[in-house]
């Protein structure tokens, strides 16, 4: 699957997370509600030679919508009591449940990592997507946001000049990171056991063509996408029209307008609705992604049944 492209100047090149961890935030997803679930938590762990090592993690408490909670206490508390046990309780960065890749374009994903990595340079967010998971397709992708995306962050300038002069595009606002799960030798022996032993019917549902209505909700998401950046297309098409308007104006040798005019002909976009945009573009992205290896997936099985079917006939 493609990915977001990596900064070579990252402090990390690998996240390692262990079996145990993956199990306990599939575990808290399902808890809270399964797909449809905004489940999020904290990792623990340490850096090592440039690989991020996620050795723990502990949920954090859901609330309401309406609550302005502040859940540093409750970490603080989860860390001190994991250190009185002797685990690691070092903070790497976090974990949320991520349906259909439906995270990125939001600000509080942005405004949390931007936090984490502000006092943890090395930190990430994991995101966990229940819906392919349920179909057979463990989903776990960790992000990090660029220095590019850092600097914009911390100045708050959004606006078309930052952007040009920084020589930001979306597609470098988030970097992806590799991960790799590891786990120990006891449970890959298990799991081991557990392959010799399970019967030849418990792999056919890797040929189940369920995938269909995964891909059909990643495209559905990635039409309004687009929809959501024509509409911010056009807004910039007619801001370009009125400027060329003011331009003729001053061609013709009339009287020029006050600020006040101008700022009701073109009326400025304010730097959190550009900010928004532009994450709209990397979610439009993401989203292109995901339903080509949907798309990419569901294809191969079809011709995979096929031509299963075709030499059953032939015998």
């Amino acid at each position: 699957m493609p990915r977001f492209p990596r900064n070579e100047s990252s402090p990390i090149d690998l996240v390692q997370i262990e079996g145990l961890v993956v199990l306990r935030i599939i575990k808290h997803a399902q808890e809270e509600g399964g797909t449809s679930s905004e489940a999020h938590g904290v990792l623990l762990g340490l850096v090592v030679d440039r690989k991020l090592e996620i050795t723990n993690s502990f949920p954090l408490p859901r609330h309401n919508e309406d609550d302005e909670v502040d859940d540093s206490e409750h970490q603080v508390a989860m860390m001190r009591h994991l250190r009185n046990v002797n685990v690691d309780h070092l903070t790497v960065g976090w974990y949320q449940s991520n349906p259909l890749g439906s995270i990125l374009s939001k600000l509080e994903t942005v405004d949390s990592q931007f936090i984490y990595q502000s006092s943890i340079e090395e930190s990430v967010v994991l995101l966990y997507d229940p819906v392919k998971t349920a179909r057979g397709f463990l989903s776990l992708r960790a992000f990090r946001l660029s220095n590019l995306a850092m600097k914009l962050c911390k100045e708050g300038e959004f606006t078309s000049e930052a952007l040009k002069n920084n020589k930001m595009s979306f597609e470098k606002f988030f970097e992806e990171i590799p991960i790799f799960i590891r786990n120990s030798h006891l449970v890959n022996a298990l799991l081991c056991k557990l392959d010799s032993e399970m019967p030849v019917e418990a792999g056919k549902q890797f040929m189940d063509m369920g995938g269909v209505q995964s891909l059909e909700k990643s495209l559905q998401s990635l039409m309004k996408c687009v929809e959501e950046t024509s509409r911010w297309a056009n807004y910039n098409r007619q801001q370009t029209i009125r400027h060329q308007q003011l331009l003729a104006r001053q061609n013709r040798n009339e009287p020029p307008l006050t600020e006040e005019e101008i700022n009701k002909i073109l009326k400025p976009l304010a730097p959190l609705q550009r900010f928004e945009a532009f994450l709209n573009y990397t979610q439009t992205l993401n989203f292109a992604q995901q339903s080509t290896a949907f798309a990419t997936q569901n294809i191969g099985k079809l011709f995979t049944a096929k031509g299963l079917a075709a030499s059953k006939d032939s015998k």
